[in-house]
This record gives C-alpha cells, structure tokens and sequence, in this order.
C-alpha cells in the first residue's frame, strides 16, 4: 500500500538547521548595508557631496588683465589682447562624425591627431588649441560637443618687435615673464587672478552663475624711460655698422646724462618676440649681462685720477719715446705709432697707451682703484635688469706693477656697456655719478661726487679735442654742436689669450656747453672696413646724438663749416 501523500505546506517546509542558516544569511545582508549606509553618509558626506558637484558645479578662473609697458611717451611696447584656450575633458567626449570632422577643420588638425589627444580616457584635461581666438572659440562651442569647453585668458603683443626686444623682453604662454621688463616687473605686471563658482551642463556651457566670486585686480602699467624714437634711430645706425662692418653684433645705450634715464637701449642681432620660439643666442641683453675689456675708453677715468691728485695738470708734459715703454721684466706697453715729447690732453687725444702708463705710475694702486670704483665700475648699476653683471676691478692688493699699468689704459678690468656709460654721466654732470634707471622718472635726481667741477670741466674739454681732425673719433661728429668723447679698441680675450679679434668703442658727451647726453657704442668682432673704435662706433654716435638732440630740441653750441652746412642741407632735402 501506498503512504498517503504530503501536504503541500509541509513538502516546502525547511528543516531547522536550513531556516537558521537562510535567516543568518538575511541578516549579514541587513547589517552590511546598515553600515555601508553609515559610512558613507557619516564619514564620507564631504567627498561624496564634491563629488557630486563637480560634475555641474566649476570654478572658473577669471585672469587679471597683465598690465602695458609703454615708453616715456606712452606708446605701447606690449599690450594684452583677449584670447581662449580650448581643451577637452576625453572621458565626457561624445560626437558624431560630422561634428569630429567640422572640429577638426576649425582646430586645423588632422582627424588622427585628434583622436589620439582624445583617446585617452584616463585625462581630464587635454588642449587643443592654445592663444585661439575668441571667434574662433565661439564657432567651436558652437557645435555643442559635450567635454569641449573653452577658458579666456590673455596674449601679448610687441608692436616694436626687434627695436625693443631685448629691452621689454617677453613672456611665455602662460603669460609668465621670461626675459626683459617682462621678467623684472612680472609681479607688478600680472595682477591677481580671481575666480567665480559657475553651473555647467554635461557640454560644458554656463547654466547659472553661484554667488561666489572673486574679482581679478588688473596688473599695474609700467612706463619705462625709453623714446621709441630715438629706439628706433639707434637700432637702424647699429645695424648699418654691423653689417658694413661685418661684425659679430653691436649694442648700443644713450643716457639722458641729467636724470640718469636711458633713453634707448639696443642691440643687433636681434629678434621677434611676437609668437613662436626665441633663439636664445639672441635674447640676451648685452649691454647689462655681457662684460668685455674696455680699452682706451678708460683712460679719461684715469687721467682725471691724475688731475685730482694734483700732480698733473693738463699741460703736463709726457715723454712717450718711440712709441713703446718697457714695465718689469715682462710687460711692453705700444702705441700704434710713436707720439713722442706730448702733453696729458693729447695723451687722451691720441690715445697713447705709453703716456697713460707713464701717468699711472705716479698715482698710488689704492688711489687708482678707488677712482675706478667710485665711477661705478665693478658694482651694478641698480637698474635691476634681468642677468645684469657688476664687471670686475680686482682689489689693488692684488695688483702687481703689470696690472697697474694695464689697467690704467683698459685691461685687466671688465665691465658691461651700461656701467661705463655711466662712468661718463661724471664728465656730464660737474663731476658727480648719476643713477640710472628704465623707469620714468619725475622726481629730480641726486647724484654723488666723484670729481671736482674743475676736473670734470677739463676732461670734457680734453675730451672734446678727441672729436677734432688730430683726435682718433672724427667720424663721431655732431654738426653745429659740440662733442666730447673717447674711443677703445681692445682685443678680445678668447680661450684665456689674447686673439686678433677686436672690440671697437666710442662713449660720448654732447654738447659740451651744457651736456645732456652720454651715449656709448660697441661693436663686436668688426672684420670688414677696419675695426677701430672711431671708425666703426664713431659714426653710429655721430648718427643717433644728431637725433636726439634735434628731437629735444637742444641749442647748438658749435659752428658750422661750409662743408657741414652742405650736409645739413642735404639731409633736409
């Protein structure tokens, strides 16, 4: 017989050891979740709510506005202009293929390049276009692609380009400055940047404006004391004796001898610092970072020792022999031809290495490094440029009997192009030291003696015979004014010796009545068409001096000849 059939209820019925382990299983389940509930809204509320910001709530930086540089007449050096820069988040990227195409045409890149920037899904930020502009981004935007989003900042333009490189320098493409004012005034020129908390929706447009914002504080203008004019008349003059003289590279630095201003300050090479890389063997500014020997452009500092000391006077006779003047037992002091019996004035008028040395020999080491170092040399000139050197002037204990000969006449010291002229704002202003500065200035300079007014009277009248048909700078004439100054032709020092590779110089005061301006010159490596300082720098100081004091309207104190009238004439033509 068969057992009489089971209930249903009792068929399903679990057994005790079953209904406590499902029970078991149900309430590790029910635990697990209370306490993953608990941690993330007790201990996690803070990042789980930026989480959930940042997908729709954004900071945007609004950038400050970086500040012009302008010159001493408020024209512009370097402006801002308002440009976007273009990125994209890869992970929210989604668009069709008309819209990958239209994207690329307007970004100019091929469709390859751009899924290879886009096909990483890891990044959150990639560029595509940097300094694009703002119509540009609009036509991008335009397409509603979501991730692609854009960002306003700000690019700089030199109007100037190569006149004023190397003075304004530039930033890179994050607006940061790299060279130059650029550089120096980086902080006074960027600003602070703010912020504002926007809403965004998934394509990266602007829904809502949050309440919280910082304004950006626009940079400072900085007006320097640079005259674009006279930049660009210096520029072009180095530039024709560069290339006539097929030299290496000139520089050149014109000083407004009474407030210590520079009014210009080139160099040749140069370079455009609108865009693209720089070549770094040309953005260097020479005249505050290189230093060089300065030859004979010293010997009016050291003359003026020799006046101040009393032992000397402009009459002084100097017997400079046949030419050369044996020092030790290893140094031969030459003249590039004999001079013989002169006095101290045409010691600087011919430039006699002999006489300068025969007149050192009678000041004290000491005294003589003193003088030096009192015109500034071996100091910066606390413009504070970028990469400015203070030269070398050993201290005199170290001076041997050959070292204090050489360096009375321009060796076995350096200095850079602004400290020496510098050196000769003393000449320009009764003997005493100005400071200089790329700032306009409106309050009134203080100088420091150096020299006696006597002295300094002198020198600019010795000097001034060094302009004349006997001296050694004829060419750096100044028609209907008066000029005084003093040209150097050193050997460079190539290796640790001396090569016969030169440095031709000429630093000027004009006009002697009542000087206003010091400009000074130097060529590098001229190699063509002689290389003597008043050959090569004689004519680009006689070219920009001429231009400068038309444009300032200074009253001539010279006289014409008939034949600078004629070229007078001619040029007004």
């Amino acid at each position: 017989m068969f057992n009489k059939a089971k209930s249903s209820s009792k068929f399903f019925e679990l057994s005790k050891f079953r209904r406590r382990f499902v029970l078991l299983i149900l309430l590790t389940l029910f635990t697990s979740l209370i306490s993953r509930s608990f941690y993330l809204q007790g201990m996690q509320t803070d990042f789980l709510q930026k989480k959930g910001q940042a997908t729709s709530n954004r900071t945007e930086i609004l950038h400050a506005y970086r500040g012009k540089i302008l010159d001493r007449n408020n024209e512009i050096l370097a402006i801002s202009a308002p440009r976007e820069t273009i990125w994209a988040n890869p992970p929210e990227v989604v668009m069709n293929l008309s819209q990958k195409k239209e994207l690329s045409r307007l970004l100019k890149l091929r469709l390859d390049h751009l899924d290879q920037r886009l096909g990483n899904k890891n990044k959150q930020y990639v560029y595509l276009k940097r300094r694009a502009s703002p119509e540009l981004a609009s036509k991008i935007m335009a397409l509603k692609i979501p991730g692609i989003r854009t960002e306003k900042n700000y690019d700089r333009f030199y109007p100037e380009r190569e006149i004023t490189a190397h003075v304004v320098g530039f930033t890179n493409i994050d607006g940061k400055g790299q060279e130059g004012i650029e550089r120096q005034a980086n902080n006074l020129l960027s600003g602070v940047p703010g912020y504002k908390k926007v809403l965004k929706d998934n394509i990266g447009r602007i829904v809502d404006d949050l309440q919280e914002v910082k304004i950006p504080i626009d940079g400072q203008d900085i007006k320097l004391s640079i005259d674009k004019r006279l930049q660009y008349s210096a520029y072009k003059a180095l530039q024709k004796s560069v290339e006539k003289h097929n030299a290496l590279s000139g520089s050149a630095v014109l000083i407004d001898a009474k407030s210590g201003e520079i009014l210009s300050a080139v160099n040749y090479p140069s370079f455009n610092p609108n865009g693209g890389s720089k070549p770094t063997q040309k953005i260097r500014n020479k005249i505050f970072t290189d230093i060089f020997e300065p030859g004979s452009t010293i010997k009016p500092i050291t003359v003026s020792a020799a006046l101040e000391s009393k032992k000397f006077k402009p009459t002084s006779i100097i017997d400079t022999e046949k030419g050369f003047y044996r020092v030790g037992s290893r140094l031969t002091v030459r003249d590039t031809h004999a001079n013989g019996v002169i006095t101290l004035s045409e010691v600087v008028q011919k430039s006699s290495n002999v006489g300068t040395t025969i007149i050192s020999e009678k000041l004290d080491s000491k005294y003589l490094w003193s003088t030096l170092n009192m015109f500034g040399l071996g100091s910066k000139t606390g413009v504070e440029f970028p990469g400015e050197t203070s030269g070398i002037v050993h201290h005199f204990k170290k001076w041997r009997k050959t070292e204090h000969a050489t360096i009375s006449y321009g060796y076995g010291l350096s200095t850079n192009l602004l400290q020496l002229a510098q050196a000769y704002t003393v000449f320009a202003n009764d003997g005493e030291l100005v400071p200089v500065t790329l700032i306009k200035k409106e309050d009134p300079t203080i100088g420091r003696r150096v020299l006696t007014k006597k002295t300094s009277q002198t020198m600019l009248e010795i000097m001034e015979s060094v302009v004349s048909s006997e001296g050694t700078a004829p060419l750096a004439k100044v028609p209907g004014y008066r000029v005084a100054g003093k040209t150097g032709t050193a050997r460079k020092i190539i290796n640790g010796s001396y090569e016969n590779k030169y440095i031709g110089s000429f630093v000027g005061i004009a006009p002697v009545s009542d000087p206003r301006f010091v400009f000074a010159v130097m060529i590098d490596e001229p190699s063509n068409d002689g290389y003597y300082g008043g050959v090569v720098a004689g004519p680009v100081f006689s070219k920009v001096m001429a231009d400068a004091l038309k444009l300032y309207s200074i009253p001539q104190d010279g006289f014409l000849n008939e034949k600078e009238e004629i070229i007078i004439a001619d040029s007004n033509q």
